[in-house]
């Protein structure tokens, strides 16, 4: 996983966490209102760099590699900028070269099982919409 990725999934699940507080009994104070607003707007800022990144990459391949092999960002992943079911989140399939939601994947993967056996993006999705309790094959 690209650091881009994982920098909004944390951000992601912290602002859950936020948002189920404020429905709860125990409101937060508001230095942590503030604090979820700032990370708010830096998220804004991050959106904007990883459009100018892709800018940079989609016009140099050679930058492209540089980003791919410091772990920034790469071809195959995209990122989901809101909070919202998994099931629905797009990634870039390579059985199928072409974007499809998560849950088009794991059903791609189910009836491809041998040309999607060790796909990373097929592991990620099985791990996010199979139940931890529930064993499943790589």
């Amino acid at each position: 996983m690209n650091q881009i990725v994982q920098l909004f999934m944390e951000s992601n699940a912290r602002m859950k966490r936020l948002m189920k507080s404020l429905e709860g009994v125990n409101k937060p104070d508001m230095q942590v209102i503030a604090a979820a607003q700032r990370e708010a707007e830096a998220q804004l800022k991050g959106i904007n760099a990883v459009a100018t990144l892709f800018s940079v990459a989609s016009k140099n391949r050679r930058a492209m590699t540089s980003l791919e092999r410091q772990g920034i960002m790469d071809e195959t992943t995209t990122i989901d900028f809101l909070e919202g079911d998994p099931e629905v989140d797009k990634v870039k399939c390579p059985g199928k070269d072409s974007i499809i939601t998560r849950a088009e994947c794991f059903d791609y993967s189910g009836s491809h099982n041998d040309d999607c056996r060790g796909c990373e993006i097929g592991i990620k999705t099985k791990q996010m919409l199979i139940p931890a309790n529930i064993p499943y094959i790589a």
